[in-house]
């Protein structure tokens, strides 16, 4: 009986673990001019470091989560989040941007594993109705991050130093270790067949157009969501004082779209559930292809910036919660704990476009403003 509750300890600490990733992923988000104006670069330079986050994150998830399937469970969590530790420690006492990189690059190689490893407690700490549940709740520690965690981190970084904010994280973690050690279950799950074996899911045509699906809709998200901060203070001219409120609002909207993507996944079974994302992709282009408007009118970018954190997670929760429970699909869930970061690679694109638009001054309002320049003089001419 006692398995029946949903919210027990280890479910809490395996939230508690997402919470401190998301939080420490996202951090360069709301400190960003802070960190830019101490180590003396430009807010691009440092918006470079979400890219780089992407570029080792992507390719090293996947490989990280087959290898860490093979020996003991626990001990790899322990050595994984202490190598996190460490990173962030790292964070804290950076001298300059150069030793900053070596640690983001650091917490960049575990975190992707991290949490595939703490997808494979799923069997252990809640039971099979409460599944789908757990991974919507696990996922919605990097949202809850962006609600809490990221504003308190701004405003700990606006009142103390950007260091402090790192410091803060570096604490959490330290509590969250002694979490795991006395709650996560010792019990291991150790794959018995090969390493390469283990990928054969890609193969699978339904997993590769998937993974297109989700690459393109969080490739669109957090193309913005990395120069959130510039973009609410420069475009929708929102004041330095309210900017940690307005992190609070657009980590709520993306709170909302994690929960509310698992119950669209509940929804029916197999593929059955992504017929609901169809309008939700149509909605979402157009909504991001409005943004251009938030720099002439900043009360509708504001109110857009909520209803963009409400689509943040809609159409990438809805898809991925389905693959655990197709065993045609993934025969191997509990080996390759890796389901988690087949979209991983979306940060990819992410990290591409973010540069792009970075050079560009995060300024989508000096595009268009040459754009229709250009338009005007053409057909004056004409």
């Amino acid at each position: 009986m006692a398995k029946e509750r949903f919210f027990n300890l280890p479910v809490l600490i395996l939230i508690a673990s997402s919470f401190m990733l998301g939080m420490s992923e996202f951090i360069v988000v709301g400190i960003l001019p802070d960190i830019a104006a101490d180590l003396k670069i430009s807010e691009v330079t440092v918006g470079n470091l979400v890219s780089l986050f992407a570029f080792v994150y992507a390719p090293v998830t996947p490989l990280g989560s087959a290898l860490s399937a093979r020996f003991p469970r626990f001990a790899t969590h322990l050595t994984l989040i202490g190598i996190f530790l460490a990173g962030n420690i790292l964070c804290a006492f950076a001298p300059n941007y150069a030793v900053l990189v070596v640690a983001r690059i650091m917490i960049a190689l575990v975190s992707g594993t991290l949490v595939a490893v703490a997808m494979t407690y799923a069997p252990d700490v809640t039971t099979d109705r409460f599944r789908t549940k757990f991974i919507a709740w696990v996922f919605s520690g990097f949202s809850i991050a962006s609600v809490v965690g990221v504003p308190v981190g701004t405003w700990v970084a606006n009142t103390f130093g950007w260091r402090w904010a790192f410091h803060m994280i570096n604490v959490l973690t330290i509590m969250l270790i002694v979490g795991m050690v006395v709650a996560l279950p010792r019990n291991s799950h150790i794959v018995k067949i090969g390493f390469l074996p283990q990928f054969r899911l890609f193969f699978d045509r339904r997993i590769q157009l998937g993974v297109l699906d989700v690459v393109c809709g969080a490739a669109a998200s957090y193309v913005f969501y990395t120069y959130l901060t510039p973009i609410m203070r420069d475009e929708v001219h929102v004041p330095e004082q309210y900017l940690s409120v307005g992190l609070v609002i657009f980590g709520a909207a993306c709170l909302w779209s994690n929960l509310y993507g698992g119950k669209l996944a509940d929804r029916g079974r197999g593929v059955e559930p992504l017929t609901h994302i169809r309008p939700i992709y149509c909605a979402h282009a157009v909504l991001m292809a409005s943004l251009v408007v938030a720099h002439w009118v900043p009360v509708y970018g504001a109110l857009l910036l909520v209803v963009l954190g409400m689509f943040m997670y809609l159409q990438i929760t809805c898809r991925i919660f389905r693959l655990p429970h197709d065993s045609a699909v993934f025969p191997v869930f509990p080996t390759v704990s890796a389901w988690f970061a087949i979209h991983s690679n979306s940060l990819q694109i992410t990290a591409i476009t973010g540069r792009v638009w970075a050079k560009c001054g995060h300024g989508w309002a000096r595009v268009a403003h040459q754009i229709i320049g250009r338009l005007r003089h053409f057909y004056k001419r004409v």
